[in-house]
């Protein structure tokens, strides 16, 4: 089954049931703000990864790590702030990363101020990838959003910004704010 988006199947505006009286008892588990996050994101990511496996092999959460590598500020990264900026597990981080790095495309090294940090840094070959794979992923994430009428969109954004915020996620905010 396709996940693709069809901007014109516009459909009817459900009634919010976040607005209902009593909805904190009431609340059906398909309206959870967190399940409907997680199916959106998860149909998305299924119809968006199909283009990063195809292309070159690369799972979600390889792509993540590596496309926030390839627009860092500085050439390596602490692992535990790409954990946090990307919102990946450290076990897992390091699991893929070690994959990463064996497939040529990311180095790792013990941190030279703290020995028990690693510092992770994407080789030339990781940034080709990430500059092949950047500008489709910026249509993908673009088209993922055309169903929604502008005024969708900033609120859209400003509610995952704001809530984001609220549970305490530090630096998981927007691009300026992790600068």
């Amino acid at each position: 089954m396709s996940t693709s988006i069809h901007p014109a199947r516009r459909v009817a505006q459900p009634e919010c049931p976040w607005l209902a009286a009593g909805a904190a008892t009431r609340l059906d588990l398909d309206d959870y703000p967190v399940s409907l996050l997680q199916r959106v994101a998860s149909a998305a990511q299924q119809d968006i990864t199909r283009v990063y496996a195809k292309a070159h092999g690369l799972t979600p959460t390889e792509w993540r790590l590596i496309a926030r590598l390839a627009q860092w500020k500085s050439p390596s990264m602490q692992l535990s702030a790409l954990c946090r900026i990307t919102g990946v597990d450290k076990a897992q981080a390091g699991r893929v990363l070690r994959g990463l790095e064996r497939r040529g495309l990311v180095a790792m090294r013990d941190d030279a101020t703290h020995g028990r940090r690693l510092v992770v840094e994407i080789t030339d070959a990781g940034r080709t990838i990430a500059r092949r794979l950047f500008p489709v992923a910026q249509q993908k994430q673009m088209a993922l959003l055309e169903v929604l009428t502008p005024q969708e969109k900033a609120a859209l954004y400003s509610g995952l910004q704001k809530l984001l915020k609220a549970m305490g996620r530090p630096g998981m905010g927007t691009a300026k704010e992790r600068e």
